[in-house]
Formats: structure tokens, C-alpha cells, sequence
């Protein structure tokens, strides 16, 4: 190499671990090189730039340029020599960059064996230079994603063990692309390369089922008639205890608390006894997925505190209980009624031992009979208790029919689910699936021989900083476990600094489109990987469906332009101004079908010959 060649550009100044201080030349004319036809601009942050040493040559990103980047004992000299020579541009000719890998020959590897010295050329990297080191990154298990921002023709790949053992992060500004990313890493895993992939999306909002068609199995609160979607049932018995405790009756005393908790236990145990497999009485807690009846559990928690004696004190004794006036029924939610405590204080009396939960079981009663809640309580396909706790079907058909089908992707459509026990419901499916797989173990089925990837959407309403519900129980144990059993998790999201730190900390790669908000950057500045901090600064210059890609499942870090959906999600910009230069507007009358649909906790529509054609407007 010599200093003749066009592409160098300036030398090493200083070097402190990966990060190299470069001086600029100062015979360059301009910052617009050309180099074998080709032009490149000199000093881009996000570019690459190539340091020779022998046979070996190194090669690093520009994260920092001017003034600022040079080594603070050269600025005072610098600035002295610009009022003498009258040259003002000496003083910001330095480069920051940060090396990645080396190459040898053809062959490009992450990570540097040596490192450059005082004095060490740094040239451009031209388009055969990225072929070199891209191409060693394009084998199999990758997908491609989108292109390389700084050179044409070159595919941009995410290394799918990368992504799936080492967790991966999504962040960016609304509207900046993370739906479209997220649709085209799941038709990249769909399209038929990986026919046993098991990639599971948790979708608030309802927006993939469109953009996957018949490659996803679509599971739904509300589905709709003549559509590919099948019911979304998450049966309570599934629930640790103090979940179902906090939906059903919300805060207890501690002492009713307790009872509570025993009569649960109770209950799973005579349950246990009637399954297929029953597990050792010893073995069962109150937080075991063992189906029971809670409305039998109702039923008795409120005649308890119904009840009614001839006698007071010690003298409350089943013989001196009250006959019951009326019976209730435990299916139906209906009481017992027993003749009214007498107000003066003489029989009959309230029982002294009652726990005063009244309040709480009204609660109790309401949720059970809300339509809201009856993808919970009252699960279809057998898995709804009698008032004896016997089902007809278990978790093993549940679970198969989430993650075991025939489709590589599984579509959770949780948007019908109320949204104070979103985290709970979700974290439910989550501890379930995952409590399966590790328990699989090494089984066909287990996550170390067919591994699963979760792809959490609006991860920032199920793992805010510091908060403590279900689903940030079981996916801060995901982020920190989950590798090792092959559970591996994607976060999307627009706010990262409401995303719990310890969790993005797990994540080895990151990916982060436009990003505007100063603290969302410093955010995402502290989680990158391999010093490149200095690069959120490029966030907010970032275009649609653009994005800086460091870490684990990406070869090198890129600027890469992300590939257009083939069916554009739901969630999706709405189609302005075009929408707005409709000659006919849409028909009024479909206000009253979008009040039928907000009431029936459903965004679906089954449109009339006359509605469809007043929708499109022809």
C-alpha cells in the first residue's frame, strides 16, 4: 500500500483499545473522492474505513468527525497554527473510528488480533472491500432483510442463531418502520427455507394476521367467521395463584388471603386426582396448572359469608346453622339465601367468623360473568371446568395448538383483552409455553432441539422499568435463561427508555430505526454493543425504513436499508393524501356497524355487498 493510492485518506494518530484517532491529509482537496470510476465521500459517519497491516487489514467505523475527534493534546496546537497560516480547516481534518474485524486474503472475521500503531495508513473502502466482508457473512441460516445503505447490491443479512440465542431489540420513533421490519423478518423465516421454525408473535394492536396470510396460525379473543383465526382461550386454572387472586378478588386481608389459598390447593388436588397423568399430592401448590372449578370456589367463599346462626359466640356450629331459604347454584352463580341476620341483635345471627370479603366476591362474581373476561374464564374447546373441576381436554392440546402446528409462525391477537390484565394474560401464555419447553427438556419438542422465538410488540406495556406483573416476571427470566433452553426473544418498541434496562442489557443485538427523543437516544446509545455509542447520534437523520443493525445476528455493524413488507401490516401509515381525494365519501350509515363492532370487543367487519361498495367508494 502507499500513500499515492486514492483511497487513502489520512493516518493513524492514536489508538486506545478499538477506538483509533485518525488525522485526515491535508492535501485532499475536497471530501468527494473517486476511486475506480466509483465516488466516496471521505469522513461519513456510519462508513467504513480500512487499516493495512501486512497481509492482515482492519477495518473500522466512522463514529465521530472534526474537531471534537481529535486527541485533546493536538486541538490547543491545531488552533494555534490556524491564526498564524490563516489554513482554517487543519484544526477539524481528524476521524474517530472504531474497529470490528479483520481480513486475511478473501476471508473477513469479527474481532481484531492486533491492532494499528502511530503512523499506520487508513484508506477508503471501496465496493470490492464490502464484497469481501460481506461476503463472508452471507451462509447459511442467515436472512435477508434489507440492503447495505453504503454500497448498492450488497443484501443485508441477520444471522438467525444470533438473533434467536442472544435476544435481539427493536426500537424507533413511531411511524419509522418497525412493523414493516418486523413483517419482513417473518416472511423471511416464513417463505419456506425453515419449515420447522416456531416463531411466536405477541401482536397488541392486530396488525400481522394481514401481512402473513396462510403462513401463520392466527389465534384471536374475537375471531371472525370464515377467517383464518381460531379462538384465543387462556384458561385462569393456568394462573399462579396471586395472579388469579388480583383479577378475581383484588386485594385481600391476609388472613383471608391464606384461607383462600388453602381452599385453592384443595380443590387442585381432588382435581389432580381425575387427570390423565396425575402428579404426587406433594407436588401440587395453588400456583400448579391444574384445573378447578372457580365458580364452585364463588359459590362456597359467599355462602360462607352468607350464613346465618340461632346462635351467637361459640355457639355457631353447623347444628345451629340456619336452614337455607333458598338455594343457589353454583353454575349459574346464584347464592344460597338464608333468612336475614335480626337487626336488634337477637337470632338470627351474622356469622362471627366471616371474613368480610363481601365486597371482593361481588367483584369476583362480575368478572366471571363479564364477556370480556370469557377468554379466561370461560375457555372453549374443553378446557372450561365443571363445577366438579373435571375438563375434557389439558394444557398438552392448548400449547400444541399455539406452537405446534404445521405454519413456522403463531399470531397471539391479544387486541380484544381488557387492557389492566394484558400484562397478566400475556405473561400467562408466556410462563406457560415457556414452563413446557423447559420442562420438555430434551425432547423433539423441547426448545434446545426445535428452538422458539418470541417477538414481543409493544414491549414497553409488558416491561416497563421497575414494574412487577406477570409477563415482566416471565420475560425478564426469558432475557436472562431463556438461551440456554432455546427460548429466544425480540422487543419491539417506540419508547426505550420505558423498557426495563436489565432486560435490553440481555439483548446481543440491537436495531435501531429513526429515533428522535434526546433520552430515547442516550437509551439506546448506552445498549450498544462494541463501543459504537457514538453512532445514535446518526438516529435522528435516519429515513423510513432505515436503521443502524449492531451486534449479535448482524455480521458487521450497518446502516441498512430495510426491504418493503410484501403485505403491509394493519398497523401500517394510513394511504394519504390519496384516501382524502376519494370523490364519494364512505357511506355514514357504517358508523352504526363500527358501534356493533365496539361492542362486541371485535375490529372485524363482515361487510354487506351494499357496505363493501360504500367502503371503496365506487
Amino acid at each position: 500500500m502507499s500513500t499515492s493510492e486514492p483511497t487513502f485518506i489520512g493516518s493513524v494518530a492514536s489508538v486506545t483499545g478499538g477506538i483509533v484517532r485518525v488525522r485526515l491529509r491535508d492535501d485532499t482537496p475536497t471530501t468527494l473522492v473517486m476511486v475506480g470510476g466509483e465516488s466516496y465521500r471521505v469522513g461519513q459517519v456510519g462508513a467504513f474505513f480500512r487499516v493495512p497491516m501486512g497481509y492482515t487489514q482492519l477495518y473500522g467505523i466512522c463514529t465521530q468527525v472534526g474537531a471534537d475527534a481529535a486527541p485533546q493534546q493536538f486541538q490547543p496546537q491545531e488552533m494555534e497554527g490556524e491564526g498564524e497560516t490563516g489554513d482554517h480547516s487543519k484544526g477539524f481534518r481528524w476521524m474517530t473510528i472504531v474497529l470490528f474485524g479483520e481480513s486475511v486474503g478473501k476471508v473477513f472475521e469479527r474481532g481484531v488480533g492486533q491492532y494499528p500503531t502511530v503512523g499506520d495508513e487508513v484508506h477508503l473502502v471501496t465496493t470490492a472491500d464490502l464484497k469481501v466482508v460481506y461476503g463472508s457473512g452471507a451462509e447459511e441460516g442467515t436472512i435477508a432483510v434489507g440492503g447495505i445503505a453504503a454500497s448498492t447490491g450488497i443484501p443485508a443479512r441477520l444471522n438467525l442463531a444470533g438473533l434467536v440465542s442472544r435476544h435481539c431489540a427493536i426500537v424507533g420513533s413511531t411511524g419509522a418502520g418497525k412493523s414493516n421490519l418486523v413483517a419482513v423478518l417473518l416472511e423471511a423465516i416464513a417463505a419456506g427455507e425453515f419449515p420447522s421454525a416456531r416463531v411466536l408473535v405477541v401482536d397488541p394492536h392486530g396488525e400481522y394476521a394481514s401481512a402473513l396470510g396462510s403462513r401463520a396460525s392466527v389465534f384471536k379473543v374475537n375471531p371472525v367467521e370464515g377467517q383464518d383465526e381460531h379462538s384465543l382461550w387462556v384458561p385462569f386454572w393456568a394462573l399462579p395463584f396471586d395472579e388469579l387472586r388480583e383479577i378475581t378478588l383484588g386485594g385481600l386481608p391476609s388472613g383471608a388471603e391464606a384461607a383462600i389459598r388453602e381452599m385453592v390447593l384443595d380443590k387442585k388436588r381432588d382435581s389432580a386426582t381425575r387427570l390423565k397423568n396425575p402428579p404426587a399430592p406433594e407436588a401440587i401448590t395453588a400456583d400448579s396448572p391444574i384445573p378447578f372449578s372457580i365458580k364452585r370456589l364463588w359459590f362456597e367463599l359467599d355462602d360462607f359469608e352468607r350464613r346465618t346462626f340461632t346462635k351467637s359466640g361459640e355457639g355457631q356450629t353447623e347444628q345451629n346453622r340456619c336452614p337455607v331459604e333458598q338455594p343457589g347454584d353454583a353454575g349459574s352463580l346464584t347464592p344460597n339465601r338464608y333468612p336475614p341476620a335480626s337487626p336488634g341483635g337477637g337470632s338470627p345471627f351474622l356469622n362471627g367468623r366471616k371474613r368480610n370479603i363481601a365486597r371482593h366476591l361481588e367483584l369476583m362474581r362480575s368478572r366471571l360473568r363479564d364477556t370480556n373476561f370469557g377468554f379466561l374464564f370461560n375457555p372453549g374447546d374443553g378446557l372450561s371446568p365443571d363445577v366438579n373441576g373435571n375438563v375434557d381436554a389439558d394444557l398438552d392440546a392448548l400449547i400444541g395448538g399455539w406452537v405446534g402446528h404445521d405454519r413456522p409462525v403463531t399470531i397471539l391477537d391479544v387486541s380484544g383483552s381488557p387492557s389492566d390484565v394484558l400484562p397478566t394474560v400475556v405473561g400467562t401464555m408466556l410462563h406457560v409455553i415457556y414452563d413446557t419447553l423447559f420442562w420438555a427438556a430434551d425432547l423433539p419438542i423441547g426448545g434446545r432441539q426445535q428452538p422458539l422465538l418470541v417477538i414481543l410488540e409493544e414491549a414497553h406495556r409488558f416491561l416497563p422499568e421497575g414494574g412487577d406483573t406477570p409477563a415482566h416476571r416471565v420475560l425478564a427470566t426469558i432475557a436472562k435463561e431463556g438461551r440456554k433452553y432455546g427460548v429466544g426473544l425480540v422487543l419491539v418498541s417506540q419508547r426505550p427508555t420505558e423498557l426495563e434496562s436489565s432486560v435490553v442489557s440481555q439483548c446481543g443485538t440491537m436495531i435501531a430505526l429513526r429515533v428522535t427523543n434526546s433520552s430515547d437516544r442516550a437509551r439506546v446509545s448506552a445498549a450498544f454493543p462494541d463501543d459504537l455509542g457514538g453512532l445514535a447520534d446518526l438516529l435522528p437523520a435516519l429515513r423510513t425504513g432505515e436503521g443502524l443493525f449492531l451486534g449479535e445476528a448482524v455480521f458487521i455493524p450497518s446502516r441498512v436499508r430495510i426491504l418493503r413488507a410484501v403485505n403491509k401490516p394493519v398497523g401500517d401509515d394510513p394511504k394519504l393524501p390519496k384516501a382524502w381525494q376519494q370523490e364519494k365519501r364512505p357511506d355514514s350509515a357504517l358508523y352504526s356497524k363500527a358501534i356493533t363492532n365496539w361492542r362486541s370487543q371485535s375490529t372485524s367487519a363482515h361487510l354487506a355487498d351494499g357496505e363493501s361498495q360504500a367502503v371503496k367508494g365506487d
